[in-house]
């Protein structure tokens, strides 16, 4: 009664569904769900091929990690769609403005500016030495906002904070 009980030796290069789950560090389920998708041979009497299991592991991994690296392509080019998409949004809502209209409209109203202020010292005096203290007051003034103003640009161009120049030198 004894030899009935008797298991019989597994075949050469069989392994069992405990020991292909410990080797492969996985459970049971998921080796039959492998075994589901093709990666490796169904088990037979409990048994799966050495072999086939380490070599269908093998290949499920490389195919996870091809859908992984497909998937990062695919999200790169997604996201850079959405900043190309969100830069349209902005510029048609006025919240982006090319750098050369800015530089244009700075030119406009420095030139705008100094036109204005050209009458200023001949309305205020008539003493010739003391109106060309007043103009070259305003033209400091004014070479002293247009050099801020390149500073601020270049600053703005180089992704550093436009700003922190003119509060530095205001300081």
């Amino acid at each position: 009664m004894a030899e009935d009980k008797k298991e019989t030796p597994p075949q050469a290069g069989m392994i069992t569904v405990a020991q292909a789950s410990k080797l492969l560090m996985v459970t049971p389920q998921w080796l039959r769900q492998l075994a589901a998708k093709g990666y490796i041979p169904k088990a037979v009497k409990g048994m799966y091929p050495l072999v086939a299991v380490v070599q269908g592991y093998i290949k499920w991994l490389k195919d996870e990690e091809r859908r992984t690296s497909k998937v990062q392509a695919e999200s790169g080019l997604k996201a850079a769609r959405q900043r190309e998409v969100e830069l349209r949004i902005a510029e048609r809502e006025g919240r982006l403005v090319d750098m050369e209209d800015v530089q244009a409209f700075f030119a406009f109203n420095t030139a705008t500016f100094r036109a204005e202020l050209e009458g200023v010292p001949a309305a205020v005096t008539r003493d010739l030495e003391l109106r060309g203290a007043i103009e070259r007051a305003i033209d400091g003034a004014i070479s002293r906002f247009e050099r801020r103003f390149t500073e601020a640009r270049e600053a703005l161009r180089a992704g550093r904070d436009p700003l922190g120049s003119a509060a530095e030198d205001d300081a």
